[in-house]
């Protein structure tokens, strides 16, 4: 079995959060966790302006739905799958209620992402957290269940994955990412893991399997 664990925000679509920023100027919606690594209350910030502004989840969704996902990412899933022999997971810490459109937009991969709370009135209220103890804990389920696990991220939150997994790939990571990482693969493009699937005779495994 081999599995390609791939995360989606910054990888196969823009990062959402600093565009619901800037289609409704809520400068509070620009925090990331580079500002706040506390993921949980980061959710917590922003779901507090997002009320505070009148926002409700489904004003959420339709700024969502006018995003679009980085043109190379379908053929790039597409290819890993009928060209190489992955089955796809989208791994991500976004919410399946703001990730669903952009994933059919993607032909529907399987997804193991958070979950959105909402009331009768629609507001959005909090979060239901996926069980994993981080997207490292998905791979190290992979491993046990022998699979041969491809991973793919772009951000802090994805090196633990990354170094575990038998193939490793960090897209387009900022500065600070960088530095942390240089015993991974950096690619600019999606397109260069294809060919070094498709030339490469074998990786060098980038992590020791043990969460």
């Amino acid at each position: 079995m081999k599995v390609a664990c791939i995360d989606l925000e910054g990888v196969l679509v823009p990062e959402l959060w600093p565009l619901i920023a800037e289609a409704t100027g809520i400068e509070a919606l620009f925090i990331t966790t580079r500002e706040e690594p506390d993921y949980p209350a980061l959710m917590s910030w922003r779901i507090h302006h997002l009320r505070k502004y009148g926002l409700r989840l489904t004003d959420v969704q339709n700024i969502i739905a006018e995003i679009e996902p980085f043109p190379e990412a379908g053929i790039f899933l597409q290819q890993l799958t009928e060209q190489i022999g992955y089955k796809v997971h989208i791994v991500s810490d976004c919410f399946y209620q703001l990730a669903d459109p952009l994933l059919k937009t993607l032909g529907s991969p399987s997804a193991y992402c958070h979950s959105l709370e909402s009331d009768e009135d629609g507001w959005i209220t909090g979060c239901l957290w996926a069980e994993r103890q981080g997207k490292v804990e998905h791979v190290w389920r992979l491993l046990q269940q022998n699979a041969e696990v491809l991973a793919v991220g772009d951000a802090f939150n994805d090196l633990a994955m990354l170094r575990l997994a038998h193939h490793g790939f960090l897209v387009r990571p900022s500065s600070a990412t960088l530095a942390v990482s240089q015993d991974l693969t950096v690619v600019e493009h999606l397109a260069e893991i294809i060919e070094q699937l498709h030339y490469s005779n074998g990786f060098v495994e980038s992590g020791s399997h043990r969460p």
